[in-house]
Parts: structure tokens; sequence; C-alpha cells
């Protein structure tokens, strides 16, 4: 199950003891992790990362990042499941998709991709 801004809203507020304060046109919370600004994501693969021409792991790699690197997360889209996460980010330094298993976004809110999917460079 996707989580969505709310409800991952109210989780990071329940953890940091935040208070939360409810808009007409949805939720907010201190500290909110939908903030302005591109989502940076980190590998946190224990090995280099494959990045994807598509979100499945049986697409061509396109690149591959090491563990700790740091890369924008422009959208997400659900794809095939990886160690019981079925979404992929798409990366824009590297044009690729990769595992949301395997990037951390610190929280950070990632929209769904549109229609059509990104592609290479």
């Amino acid at each position: 199950m996707r989580s969505t801004p709310v409800l991952r809203a109210l989780v990071a507020a329940l953890f940091s003891g935040g208070v939360l304060a409810a808009t007409t046109t949805g939720a907010a919370a201190t500290g909110a992790v939908t903030g302005d600004g591109p989502v940076l994501g980190t590998v946190t693969s224990p090995t280099a990362l494959a990045v994807r021409e598509a979100p499945t792991s049986h697409s061509a790699a396109v690149d591959r990042l090491a563990p700790g690197t740091r890369d924008r997360v422009r959208c997400a889209v659900e794809g095939q499941d990886v160690s019981g996460n079925p979404y992929w980010y798409w990366l824009e330094a590297t044009g690729g998709w990769a595992s949301a298993a395997w990037i951390d976004t610190h929280g950070r809110w990632v929209p769904d991709c549109p229609r059509p999917l990104p592609t290479g460079h």
C-alpha cells in the first residue's frame, strides 16, 4: 500500500512530537514532508544500484550508482515489486528508474509520474 502525503505528514508529526494543523485543502504538519524544492534521494543499497530504462529489474541498466550517491527524484510510479516495495523513482541526473526500495527520500513526498512516463535524456 502506498502512503499518501497526509498519512506521511501524520506519521512524521507523531514521531517528531510535532503539532498538526488542518487546512481547508488538506492537512499540513510542522516540519512538513511535502516541502518546496527538489526531492533529493540517497542510494541505500549495499552495492551499486542499477538505474533502469523502465521500472523493472528486467529492463536494461542505463547507469549504476554507488551507495550514498544523491540524485534528484522527479516522480514515482508503480512497477515491479522489489523487497516488498512496488514503487520506482525517476532519477533526474541519470535519466532512469531506480527501485524506491533502495532510495531514501528522507521523508519527502514524491509526486506520481505524469503520463506518458519519463524516458532517458
